[in-house]
């Protein structure tokens, strides 16, 4: 493999393994504590409507545009490798970075927005819970297992 593409492959991997481990993180700690303060959903609305204000403005932006980018540069630079086993688990983890953020960009994004415009709502904020979550773990799973194909092409 080209240094060249090498290095694309290795920010593809390391920026998708950040948004990955983002997702992880609201997975094991974030979520569950909102959830636990079901009394309080209206103030489980509000926390999460803050974090959604805040996040584009974050510098999580850098890991989430950057795995894109650097997941569609990858892919497009294996292309002709196919079938080299590297090349291969490039293109997985390129696809696999790409879907991660195609899920929030069409699950997640679209619930923040709806939870937003109800306000702090608790009925709202139990009807987004469980489908964000669910979608939260998916393009947790796809990033993370993304990254770690990403690794392995280098490695390979």
């Amino acid at each position: 493999m080209q240094t060249a593409t090498t290095i694309v492959i290795a920010i593809a991997a390391l920026t998708t393994a950040a948004a990955g481990g983002v997702y992880l993180g609201f997975s094991a700690m974030v979520m569950p504590a909102l959830a636990r303060s079901r009394d309080a959903s209206a103030a489980s609305a509000a926390t999460m409507n803050r974090i959604n204000v805040r996040a584009p403005r974050s510098s999580f932006m850098l890991a989430f545009l950057g795995s894109a980018l650097a997941c569609l540069a990858s892919g497009v630079l294996v292309l002709g490798r196919l079938p080299a086993l590297d090349a291969v688990l490039a293109l997985a983890g390129a696809l696999l970075g790409v879907a991660g953020f195609l899920i929030t960009a069409g699950v997640n994004v679209p619930l923040n927005n709806r939870l937003a415009a109800a306000g702090d709502d608790a009925a709202a904020f139990a009807a987004f819970e469980g489908p964000w979550r669910r979608a939260n773990a998916a393009r947790g799973a796809a990033s993370l297992l993304g990254a770690a194909s990403l690794v392995a092409a280098i490695a390979v």
